[in-house]
């Protein structure tokens, strides 16, 4: 495949003057031109499989629509990316071997009787739930069918932030509840 074939060329109308000084700023601060910068930015952006996949998927936003209706609460207008940073959307890719959408689909029908369970242990008690959160559920689903030697980096990289023994417990129960044997891990 040539250059050619490889790239495209992108022109942008009508930014607004303040969006270009913001670009310009930002690229400055990090020594690239506004080109370089905008093109490293939309190709991080638009180069993100779960990023991609919540902003095109139909069945997201249906499960994220039907998850907003469960629990009550209002889905937000901007995307989010299911509140994923670029880096942790990486690392579900990394470790759960996602090269692309098919895997994506895969994941999300596979978990989507058990969307209201993982709803229900989040409690997802936030102001608006994320565009994507249907995803990011369905992503600690399909996690929690891995081995505990698997779990572990998913558990150190991506929920750090969750407090340890409640993460186990959502494990157990979303294993139970898919019929799954239990972890065997140390006591």
């Amino acid at each position: 495949m040539t250059d050619k074939e490889k790239y495209r060329v992108l022109t942008i109308r009508n930014v607004p003057a303040d969006v270009d000084e913001a670009i310009a700023s930002q690229a400055r601060a990090h020594g690239r031109s506004k080109s370089e910068f905008v093109q490293e930015l939309l190709t991080a952006t638009f180069g993100d499989p779960i990023g991609n996949f919540i902003r095109s998927s139909e069945l997201v936003a249906l499960m994220d629509r039907e998850l907003a209706r469960v629990t009550g609460q209002t889905l937000s207008g901007a995307w989010t990316d299911g509140g994923m940073t670029l880096p942790e959307s990486r690392e579900f890719c990394r470790l759960l071997g996602i090269r692309g959408a098919d895997d994506l689909q895969r994941i999300m029908m596979a978990a989507v009787p058990w969307l209201h369970l993982r709803a229900r242990q989040l409690g997802l008690d936030i102001p608006l739930l994320p565009r994507g959160v249907s995803l990011s559920c369905a992503l600690f689903i399909e996690a929690a069918g891995l081995e505990y030697r698997a779990l572990l980096p998913v558990r150190r990289s991506l929920y750090f932030m969750t407090d340890e023994p409640r993460f186990w417990r959502n494990v157990d129960e979303m294993r139970e509840a898919r019929m799954l044997p239990p972890l065997d891990r140390p006591a």
